[in-house]
């Protein structure tokens, strides 16, 4: 392979990881469920663009009748999403592109005055122009019982170190046209439906590039230098 071919190729790949650094960056909208206003009750639905089915609310630490939380402190803000009862989620998609590394995220917590029962799920899922998933989703379950990847025990809810962070990540596969964040809450066989799962801080976004990334171009192009610099002088 000639210097020049070598040089090209390196600056095609560095602009390309430029241009995936710079995606790296919160692509969701609504990521805390600050909005619909939820200080006068719970609301039903996570809030656009979250998309919702079956039993989710927006919840605030704003509501208080009779002096009393109904739901714990938000991580950050004052509203949260809560799910409970049968399996229900919600959902958001952003534009993606295959080669894509993206990661989701959430904070949850099992709330000691609404004690979560059941499982809880982060799903990452890919998809093309159609909506059609592109090969199998990344995720992770949660438990209060120790059998799943996250544990989550109960919590006051008062303190926000008292919310778990989940994340899973994933490649986008060739034609990718969006990638999908899912929380799901599912009722297990013999649990009480009691008891919800609050989520808040959600984010879906573009993993960057490493440090070490830039630092192997940077010893490519110098040894590239060095190369013509040898055959200049040999010539």
């Amino acid at each position: 392979m000639t210097i020049k071919s070598t040089t090209a190729k390196l600056f095609a790949l560095l602009a390309g990881t430029v241009l995936f650094a710079a995606g790296a960056q919160a692509a969701l909208l609504n990521a805390g469920f600050e909005s619909p206003d939820a200080s006068g009750g719970d609301v039903a639905g996570a809030g656009a663009p979250w998309e919702s089915f079956n039993f989710n609310f927006t919840a605030s630490n704003l509501f208080r009748p009779g002096g009393s939380f109904l739901s714990p402190a938000a991580r950050s803000g004052t509203q949260v999403l809560k799910q409970f009862g049968v399996d229900g989620g919600s959902f958001q998609d952003v534009e993606a592109s295959a080669g894509q590394l993206w990661e989701a995220s959430v904070w949850a917590i099992s709330y000691s005055g609404d004690q979560f029962n059941n499982l809880a799920l982060l799903q990452l899922s890919f998809r093309d122009a159609g909506g059609n998933v592109l090969g199998d989703p990344v995720e992770t379950f949660c438990d209060t019982l120790g059998n799943q990847a996250c544990l989550l025990t109960p919590q006051d809810g008062d303190p926000a170190t008292d919310w778990t962070q989940i994340a899973v990540s994933g490649l986008a596969p060739a034609g990718t046209a969006s990638a999908r964040i899912l929380l799901l809450h599912i009722l297990t066989d013999g649990t009480p439906a009691g008891g919800a799962i609050f989520w808040d801080d959600a984010q879906l976004q573009v993993v960057p590039a490493p440090p070490a990334v830039w630092l192997l171009g940077t010893a490519i192009l110098g040894l590239v230098a060095r190369r013509r610099l040898r055959r200049a002088q040999a010539a």
